[in-house]
Order: structure tokens, then C-alpha cells, then sequence
């Protein structure tokens, strides 16, 4: 993907339901593409998620989310998505570390 990532966001019965890019526009705003599959409702996390981690790491990123639990009440959907909000700024912090780890060694082997 270049520069680009990608990241999946599944739950319960893990599918696919709803995709997002998020990236700057040529205006300097952020620009957000979402679509999902008729009965679906994680196109608003998808969105949500991939701008953030869009905003967070200074690219294009897109999310493909699929959440699947039976007849979940209100508590169990705001878990999901407070956990989901969770995982993915875990995962942009690993992510960072890893690049900025990658960063000093790269730094160290064009040293030698």
C-alpha cells in the first residue's frame, strides 16, 4: 500500500460491513469516503476511526469494519465502539513506535 494503511476493525461474527478512507484533500481538509453493505451500521465507526488515525499519522488510511453480535442492547454497542475507539489508538501508538524505532536503525545502518 506505499504509505498508505489499512486497517481492520472486526467483532463477534467478524465480516465485512462498511469501508472508509479517510486523507487531506487538495484543500488541506480532511476528506472522508465511506460506504456500506445494505443492513450494515459501522460505516459512522469506519468513518470516526480512519479519520482519526488518518489526522494521527499524516496519511491516507482506510477501514474496513465488520461487527457482528445478536441483538446487542445499547450498553453492549457503546462498549464495542469505546473498545474499537481504544484498539485503534493503541494500535496508532504502536505503529508510531515502530516507525520511529525503524527511523534509529535505518539511521545506524546508513552510518556504517
Amino acid at each position: 500500500m506505499g504509505q498508505d494503511l489499512v486497517f481492520l476493525v472486526t467483532g463477534g461474527s467478524a465480516h465485512l460491513g462498511a469501508a472508509a478512507i479517510a486523507g487531506a484533500s487538495g484543500e488541506g481538509r480532511d476528506a472522508v469516503l465511506s460506504l456500506k453493505l445494505p443492513g450494515h451500521r459501522e460505516e459512522e465507526l469506519a468513518s470516526e476511526l480512519a479519520t482519526l488515525a488518518s489526522r494521527s499519522l499524516g496519511r491516507t488510511v482506510a477501514v474496513l469494519a465488520g461487527i457482528h453480535l445478536d441483538r446487542p442492547s445499547r450498553q453492549d454497542i457503546e462498549d464495542i465502539v469505546a473498545e474499537a475507539r481504544r484498539e485503534m489508538v493503541a494500535a496508532i501508538e504502536d505503529w508510531k513506535a515502530h516507525q520511529t524505532a525503524r527511523g534509529r536503525s535505518g539511521d545506524a545502518e546508513a552510518a556504517h
